[in-house]
């Protein structure tokens, strides 16, 4: 692989659990030194936001992140310093919706009508990852369906984790305490590939 690889820790646990440190994308890792490795800690959060500009790594983190809890059931190394995760019934990953004009539906529709089975799917020992959530007609429109979409997956209790770019979505819940904040870091308009504690509003 051409770094360190562990075999993951596995937890009895009623929620999903996932903590991992210096991990890296099986795939974009493999054989590149330059490779900028990320720790995270999943345990009783429930919701985690990642936000920060484009071209930052949000989505490549979160892969990685789904990638490693399959490598990791399979009952295979990961390319991590260390890793402890519990078993998921389910791994979700909801990327955006393309508009599809047979469907007689706009994108809206379609991926609320996504969201609403993921959530019905789902347990609270399910990993569930959202790459941005649903357009709404309105900026308001828009913070109000997310808030309640998070919310509801904030009750069943598992590890739900939003790619967004919506910074006032994230305030609403870290104003009630809710929820863990990571933002990809930027220095002098370059992307570090880091992601560190807070929001980003850029």
């Amino acid at each position: 692989y051409g770094a360190s690889t562990v075999l993951p820790e596995l937890l009895d646990s009623p929620v999903h659990r996932l903590t991992v440190q210096g991990v890296r994308n099986p795939i974009l890792g493999k054989n590149n030194p330059h490779y900028v490795p990320n720790d995270i800690a999943l345990n009783g959060t429930n919701l985690a936001f990642i936000t920060g500009p484009n071209s930052g790594g949000k989505t490549a983190f979160c892969k990685t992140l789904a990638q490693i809890q399959l490598l990791a059931q399979a009952g295979a190394y990961v390319p991590a310093e260390s890793a402890e995760l519990s078993v998921a019934d389910r791994i979700f990953y909801q990327t955006p919706e393309m508009n599809v004009l047979s469907d007689g539906e706009g994108r809206f529709g379609t991926e609320l009508k996504r969201t609403k089975a993921i959530f019905l799917a789902s347990t609270s020992r399910s990993l569930v990852i959202l790459d941005e959530l649903s357009e709404g007609t309105t900026s308001q429109e828009k913070l109000e369906i997310s808030a309640n979409i998070l919310e509801g997956f904030h009750k069943k209790g598992n590890n739900t984790l939003l790619i967004t770019h919506n910074h006032e979505l994230v305030d609403v819940f870290q104003q009630q305490k809710i929820g863990l904040a990571r933002q990809v870091e930027f220095l002098n308009d370059d992307p570090t590939h880091r992601l560190i504690p807070g929001i980003s509003r850029i």
